[in-house]
Order: structure tokens, then C-alpha cells, then sequence
């Protein structure tokens, strides 16, 4: 497995553990609770964004990172 597939691997595996212990341990239902687990989700959805659009920049782009 080569490295930009360990980061993305452990991006979404990370994502997904968050999103399963938000629906187990749904005990604090306020507004602030719901906004920090979106954010973070919506985080590390960004990061998988980020870490596919450098990966492709690399590979396909004339610059270099």
C-alpha cells in the first residue's frame, strides 16, 4: 500500500469511527454538541479534498509541491 493510500485510508476510517460514536453516544442532543460533530466531519471531508487535490496536482500538474 503505498503512503497516499494510507492517508486516505485513515481519513475516511477516522470520519467513519466519529460518525458511529456520534449515533452510539447520542446523550448531549444541544445545539452545540450537533455543530462539533458536523465540524468535524465536514473536517475531515475537507482534508480528504485536500489530500485528493494534491495527490492529483502532483501527478498531473507542471508544478511541483
Amino acid at each position: 500500500m503505498n503512503l497516499e493510500t494510507a492517508l486516505l485510508d485513515s481519513l475516511k476510517r477516522k470520519q467513519q469511527e466519529h460518525a458511529f460514536d456520534s449515533m452510539r453516544r447520542p446523550d448531549k442532543r444541544d445545539a452545540f454538541e450537533y455543530g462539533y460533530r458536523v465540524g468535524v466531519m465536514a473536517g475531515l471531508e475537507e482534508a480528504v479534498k485536500v489530500l485528493l487535490k494534491l495527490l492529483d496536482e502532483e501527478k498531473n500538474g507542471e508544478n511541483d509541491i
